[in-house]
């Protein structure tokens, strides 16, 4: 199974992250385990399928997904959507005025030469910082930490969790400080969540379109949970192979099988027995 290898640009020593991690390609079981779209969907599903060094086990992968940035997150996730299904994007869009179909189309890799061109500013934004203490930016496990706050209607308190800031603040002009923090985050770490540039090709209308790579990349694998299940079926009634086993194969290697016995005489045969019995 082929691993690929991609840096990481948000890299903690203090905890022993790796400047460079390893991505395999996924499994059906990896596919099947994706319950939802939100951040803790997305690092669970890293934590199965990051390797931190060749020996590690997947303890160590769950460890680093907690403590990734959401920059190097989304990163990684169009690293996903690149391997899955390639590098460009294509979404359908109404019109708000003629309310006509159009698409737009993109690739990740531009749009995120875009964000790191923006990022280099952070050379400008560090003296926001001089006197910052706490880990920057924020980790998973800091996200999760303050979402739970805020859905508990705490702001405060969730951003204290998100930039690990203590009571030493509250003298402060603890608003102020919040603003600073979260410029500085857009400018050194950006996300691909961004509103893009859209036009009707009908009318010319221009419109926002917004886009988020961590809720694409996931509604992306829960909308082929059909097609995922008839590749299984496909394959055991082809081969006789378990579920297990079928679970565990590489993606682009179930999806070879799969297609390989779709198109099988053997399995037309059977299709014409099966509807014959039917009919």
């Amino acid at each position: 199974m082929q691993t690929q290898r991609l840096r990481l640009r948000h890299v903690r020593p203090s905890t022993g992250m790796p400047a460079f991690v390893g991505l395999r390609e996924l499994r059906g079981l990896d596919e099947l385990a994706v319950q939802g779209v939100d951040t803790r969907c997305a690092i669970d599903l890293l934590g199965r399928v990051l390797q931190p060094d060749p020996s590690s086990g997947q303890s160590e992968a769950i460890a680093l997904a907690h403590a990734l940035s959401a920059a190097d997150r989304d990163a990684l996730l169009a690293a996903l959507h690149r391997r899955c299904w390639g590098d460009r994007i294509v979404s359908t869009l109404r019109c708000d005025v003629c309310q006509a179909q159009f698409d737009l189309s993109f690739t990740l890799s531009e749009l995120q030469l875009q964000l790191h061109a923006q990022g280099r500013q952070w050379q400008q934004q560090q003296s926001l910082l001089a006197n910052w203490q706490a880990p920057f930016p924020p980790s998973g496990e800091q996200e999760l930490a303050a979402a739970g706050l805020a859905e508990q209607g705490r702001t405060a308190d969730s951003w204290r969790a998100l930039m690990q800031t203590d009571d030493a603040c509250a003298a402060q002009d603890e608003q102020a400080l919040f603003q600073t923090l979260a410029e500085a985050l857009e400018h050194s770490a950006p996300i691909l969540d961004v509103e893009l540039d859209a036009r009707c090709a009908e009318c010319s209308h221009a419109q926002q379109a917004h886009f988020d790579v961590q809720g694409f990349v996931l509604q992306r694998l829960l909308n082929e949970r059909a097609l995922l299940l008839h590749e299984i079926h496909v394959i055991a009634a082809g081969y006789g192979w378990s579920f297990a086993d079928i679970l565990a194969l590489p993606r682009s290697t179930r999806r070879s099988f799969a297609q390989m016995l779709s198109q099988s005489p053997r399995r037309r045969t059977a299709e014409q027995d099966a509807a014959r019995f039917w009919s």
